[in-house]
């Protein structure tokens, strides 16, 4: 059984907005002359690549991906026996544009992040994003069952659902 997690956006709010506005403006123009296409492409490009995350539990291997154009999805495959620590926290993002008179804005976003490390660090795969540090608990509960990773059973008695944690 394998399960598809969507994080989010390769790019901010702004890009994305730009890559609708060049598939829109691309389209029309390629009525007049080919070159319009070269507006689509690009577009796609930008409006519709994404980042996420694959879990095969039957296999037991996690694949961090980005989603080129929407269609294409890359990424290397791990093993889960090369983590062994979960790491939740909060992720704040925030892109600023500026208008033609110079005034900036800001878009701000926040939420709470999975993501699964190995020994060093190096080698992160963020699972998915939540709204609450409760339910990202309960997720990584489920990986640690489901995937069967026994190395990791001390976190979910510790850090699992509030029926299974033994210090509430």
């Amino acid at each position: 059984m394998r399960t598809d997690y969507k994080i989010g956006m390769l790019f901010g709010q702004t890009v994305v907005f730009a890559g609708y506005s060049f598939m829109v403006f691309g389209f029309i123009g390629a009525f007049f002359n080919l070159t319009g296409l070269i507006l689509v492409v690009a577009g796609m490009f930008m409006a519709l690549t994404y980042e996420g995350t694959n879990i095969d539990y039957d296999s037991r291997k996690i694949r961090s991906y980005t989603c080129l154009f929407g269609l294409f999805k890359t990424g290397r495959w791990h093993n889960v026996d090369r983590f062994n620590r979960f790491k939740i926290y909060r992720s704040k993002r925030s892109s600023t544009t500026y208008s033609r008179g110079n005034v900036p804005l800001t878009l701000k976003s926040s939420d709470i992040r999975l993501a699964l490390l190995n020994e060093s660090g190096k080698l992160r795969i963020i699972i998915n994003n939540y709204d609450s540090f409760e339910s990202a608990r309960n997720e990584m509960s489920e990986l640690i069952r489901d995937l069967k990773m026994t190395k990791m059973e001390e976190w979910r008695k510790f850090y699992g659902p509030a029926e299974l944690n033994p210090r509430n």
